[in-house]
Formats: structure tokens, sequence, C-alpha cells
């Protein structure tokens, strides 16, 4: 079943993101930004590439929910091997708010068009659920970026924290023993993404966050949304055509 998010997660919870409902609540204070709130320390980085992209070859690949999979063929393309950090997207969106040490914690707060625009400034553009699709799972149609068991320690979801305890964002690529068979990081929690697909009038996000469980974090499950809404648990990545 494919969900609606529309409340304030503070505020609604869980049960509210399955209901149809409000319009953007616009960039939040400092306060309830999750780049503000006091994360574990991230391990200190290498030089890690956050500009870099991954090329997903030609070809077919398993897509869709198990039970009703089908085989989609599509041309060779790049992916952002990570979601677009805020430092990056601040690039081109000056007025872009986020916390002290949040440079490399994925941009939220976005709405679909300022995705595609931040993608479209770099020659780039949003993936199709498709193309999102393939390059989290690989051709042969696993559950999760890594295979088919979950595994805690390879995602940032709900489960990633001890009971009772809050959920929270991490900076991209926290995990990448996650990373989906080509290399792409992130694909499974962190952030939900948009695409720039639709059903009906609702854009489709996928990946799962880390504000939900295992379920909603397999490659194939997607979540419907009003374009113009902008949260603290949905990012973005950009994709580039193979010419």
């Amino acid at each position: 079943m494919k969900n609606r998010f529309m409340g304030s997660k503070a505020a609604l919870g869980l049960a509210t993101i399955l209901m149809a409902g409000m319009s953007s609540i616009g960039t939040s204070a400092a306060a309830d930004h999750p780049a503000e709130k006091k994360q574990p320390s991230a391990k200190k980085e290498g030089a890690k590439n956050y500009d870099e992209m991954i090329v997903i070859p030609a070809g077919k690949f398993i897509f869709g929910r198990p039970g009703s999979t089908k085989e989609i063929n599509l041309p060779a393309f790049a992916i952002d091997k990570y979601e677009v950090t805020n430092k990056q997207f601040s690039r081109f969106n000056l007025d872009h708010k986020y916390g002290k040490g949040g440079d490399n914690y994925p941009a939220t707060m976005v709405a679909l068009v300022e995705a595609s625009d931040h993608c479209a400034a770099l020659d780039k553009r949003l993936p199709t659920e498709q193309e999102w699709e393939k390059a989290a799972r690989g051709t042969d149609g696993k559950i999760y970026p890594w295979g088919n068991e979950f595994d805690k320690v390879l995602c940032i979801t709900k489960e990633s924290v001890e009971e009772g305890k809050e959920p929270f964002v991490a900076p991209v690529g926290s995990c990448e023993k996650g990373n989906s068979p080509y290399g792409v990081a992130d694909m499974a929690g962190n952030v939900w993404e948009w695409t720039s697909s639709f059903e009906d009038k609702y854009s489709i996000l996928k990946g799962g966050s880390f504000f939900e469980g295992r379920n909603y974090s397999t490659s194939y499950n997607n979540l419907l949304s009003i374009p113009a809404d902008a949260k603290d648990y949905v990012g973005f990545r950009c994709v580039k055509d193979i010419k």
C-alpha cells in the first residue's frame, strides 16, 4: 500500500503520514532542524567526494514490489553517490538555513521544485522512480540495497536507535557498508528522496527515512507527497543523462 504524508513529524507522528493533508510548512526554526539536534559525532571522513556520480549501465532490471514485479529496460545514466548535502544546496540557495556542523547532512526542508531547480543548475535532473530503484537494488530485485535481509547496522532507520530514544538523521554516507550493488549510498533510510515521477497529482518519493522503520526502507517502497511540501525527513539526489 502506498502512503501519503502531509503533517509535521513532531506534532503528528507516523499515523498522520498515512493521510493526505496540509501544505508546505516552509523552513523550520533552527532548533527544529535535524542538523541542530545533538547527534552522535560522525567519524572523521577521509577524502570523501560529495560530488561523485556513479554510472548505472543500460539494461534490464526487476522493478516493483514482490508479487507485482516487472522487467524494465533503461538507458544508462549517472546518479549522485550521496544525497545532496546542506553545503552543496547552499551554493545555489543562499537562504537555505541549517545548524552549525550540518554541512554534510542531507539538505532537507526542500520542496520538489527547489530540488529540481538545484539539479538543473548543475545540468542534472531528478531521477525517475524507475532510475532510482535500479540504482538502489541492482538488476535482480533485491529487497534492500545490500540484499534481502534487513540489517540495522547498514542504514539509518527507526531501528538504528535504542527503544525510547528519538530517531535522528545522520551525515550522508554514514553507512557505506550498506551501499547498493553499484556503490550508491543512503538508499535505505536517512531521508526520503524526491523523484520526478508522479501518481495522479502526488509526487513519488523513495528510500524511507530515519523516522520510519525497516518496511518503509525497502527498495521498492514509495511514498506519495504534495509537491509543495518541505519536510525535515525529505531530501534528494540528482541524475545526469549519458549521451
